[in-house]
């Protein structure tokens, strides 16, 4: 039987974890502490921190892994990759493509050098290198935290001081970005490159909150409603041309974009699968399954790709909730005619802190 060390035990992990048990892989999983559904839902759960290399080296190892991996989380992608690598295990991406898109002063500058498309922005090591930005409205984010954690827009200067502070202190190399802020809709793509060429570059619209949780996701809905034909057909562009220019030949990316007036512009770059489990709202409208083809591309297997209907509409929503309170369905409101429901805590368990805002505890596909 083959064996798969899975690093992170969250609802994410818990959807890849579900995929390798279904398709007869004896799935491991390992974290800093016993807690999510993937340390259950694995056949056998270690403690062993995710951003420790060498330690989950050593586990790769020891348990006699055929690949290691993980989804919807930057910082374990980067441990899975490396340790792959010196293992001599399956990777997709390089190490030093992962560090590409995951300091973002890194990819900023690449896409602004590459003229992929060009986003005003400055690279933050101290207080004092702020003095002469004076864009506003504006974002500021550590150079490597993941998810929004430490992300604020700021829409009045003598407020940059104190976000640029905060965001030096949640990155782990004392850097931080400022960019212009962009305004406009929403999109993101899951793409899946196999051997240089692009299977798949399927778009869906982000749909987010107002400026009160600036940057969290309410969900996510396909195809987009609310951008233009031509619009999409340029971000399309945009992200192959990134994909070209790098020259990757397999890869799994989720990449968010905004559609401003100027054209689309990309925000972020994630080499790994979404944690918005968009994998099975294409799975409702699409009919395939994204886990299968990221499986498949990093195991070598040839993905045939195959669409279903694609006139047909779905939106995928979150069930949020206030950070630290107590989880209660009864608060949760949504349609009667869903075709998918999730919660991820039970009932009176405490929401721990994710982004500190509002938290995801499920989430629910209906057809529109």
């Amino acid at each position: 039987m083959r064996k798969a060390l899975i690093l992170g035990t969250n609802a994410g992990q818990a959807d890849i974890i579900t995929y390798l048990k279904e398709n007869n892989w004896d799935v491991h999983s390992c974290g800093h502490k016993k807690e999510g559904p993937g340390c259950n839902l694995a056949h056998k759960f270690h403690l062993v921190n995710t951003i420790d290399k060498e330690a989950v080296k050593e586990l790769a190892a020891k348990i006699e892994a055929d690949i290691v991996y993980s989804v919807s989380s930057d910082s374990a992608i980067r441990t899975a990759t490396w340790v792959s690598e010196k293992l001599k295990m399956p990777t997709l991406l390089n190490s030093d493509i992962i560090d590409l898109f995951h300091y973002k002063e890194r990819l900023r500058e690449f896409l602004n050098l590459n003229n992929i498309n060009t986003v005003k922005y400055k690279k933050i090591n101290s207080i004092d290198q702020i003095k002469d930005w004076n864009i506003v409205p504006c974002v500021v984010k550590p150079s490597d935290s993941q998810g929004q954690r430490g992300v604020e827009l700021i829409e009045d200067i003598e407020k940059l001081y104190k976000s640029v502070d905060n965001a030096l202190k949640q990155s782990s190399t004392n850097t931080a970005i400022i960019e212009e802020y962009l305004e406009g809709v929403e999109i993101s793509t899951n793409m899946l490159i196999q051997n240089y060429n692009v299977i798949l570059n399927e778009f869906t619209e982000r749909l987010v909150h107002g400026k009160e949780y600036f940057g969290l996701p309410k969900g996510h809905s396909i195809p987009i409603r609310s951008v233009p034909e031509n619009n999409i057909q340029q971000a399309k562009e945009i992200v192959i041309e990134l994909v070209e220019k790098l020259k990757i030949k397999d890869a799994v990316l989720y990449i968010q974009l905004k559609v401003t007036e100027n054209g689309p512009k990309i925000i972020e770059v994630a080499p790994r699968l979404d944690g918005c489990h968009i994998w099975r709202l294409l799975k409702h409208a699409r009919g395939y399954d994204l886990r299968q083809y990221a499986i498949d591309c990093l195991t070598g297997n040839k993905i045939n790709h195959k669409v279903a209907d694609e006139n047909t509409n779905y939106t995928l929503k979150f069930h949020q909730l206030p950070t630290y309170t107590l989880f209660d369905e009864s608060l949760l409101s949504f349609p009667e005619n869903i075709e998918f429901n999730e919660y991820r805590y039970k009932k009176y368990e405490e929401i721990p802190a994710i982004n500190g805002k509002l938290e995801v505890v499920g989430y629910y596909i209906t057809k529109d």
